[in-house]
């Protein structure tokens, strides 16, 4: 067995997606002046690798503590969209992988863009999910869909509405990385923190591969 971090590292100053707070991490207590580290941290629910509870976007929808641990483990299906910046993922690029996205999958793409995370343009100009696309994935019932973008769309309010509203309730989980170095199935991990009535939570994402024994 071997664990892949699909997780970007969380630094003090990092950017956020635009409106959001950014990260701070600062020291609250040293070992010189305390006897032990003790840091304080800022930052929004949504911040990095992580992933939307359903009240993100739906007032009735699911808090993070809601959600039941089976949504963010289990086996997963990695696909392959290579799309450059600003380009659309459509539906005809979901239609030949519709044998795998059915109930109750777990569904990854990889576009490549996880090679532009903290770079310019990372949070403006990522490829995005069609409405159409996005509302036959409603349809097909999976139960999460991961990506290596900060969202699935540029039209966020109207896709996360189609994607997480019930009766979809589809758990997304954004800005994941080194998909490259995956296979196509995995077991997927990635559990948020438990925050009391959470719309989101940082997570750390985790690809458990089956390697051949030699």
């Amino acid at each position: 067995m071997k664990l892949i971090d699909l997780t970007h590292p969380l630094v003090d100053g990092q950017a956020a997606f635009p409106g959001d707070p950014v990260l701070r991490v600062a020291p609250h207590a040293t070992i010189e002046a305390n006897r032990c580290n003790v840091s304080a941290i800022s930052m929004g629910s949504h911040h990095g690798t992580h992933l939307d509870a359903l009240y993100h976007f739906v007032p009735q929808g699911l808090r993070i503590h809601e959600m039941p641990l089976d949504w963010f483990f289990g086996p997963a299906t990695v696909l392959r969209i290579p799309k450059a910046a600003r380009e659309e993922i459509t539906l005809s690029d979901l239609l030949p992988f519709a044998d795998v996205i059915k109930p109750s999958a777990k569904i990854i793409y990889e576009t490549g863009w996880h090679r532009q995370y903290g770079k310019p343009g990372y949070f403006e100009d990522f490829p995005s999910l069609t409405q159409e696309a996005a509302a036959w994935l409603a349809q097909r019932r999976i139960r999460l869909l991961g990506m290596d973008t900060p969202t699935p769309s540029r039209d966020y309010y109207e896709v996360h509405h189609l994607l997480q509203q019930a009766p979809a309730e589809i758990v997304i989980v954004e800005s994941l990385t080194r998909l490259d170095e995956v296979p196509d199935q995995i077991v997927f991990a990635g559990f948020p923190l438990k925050w009391q009535g959470g719309d989101g939570s940082p997570i750390r994402a985790v690809a458990i591969v089956e390697c051949a024994l030699k």
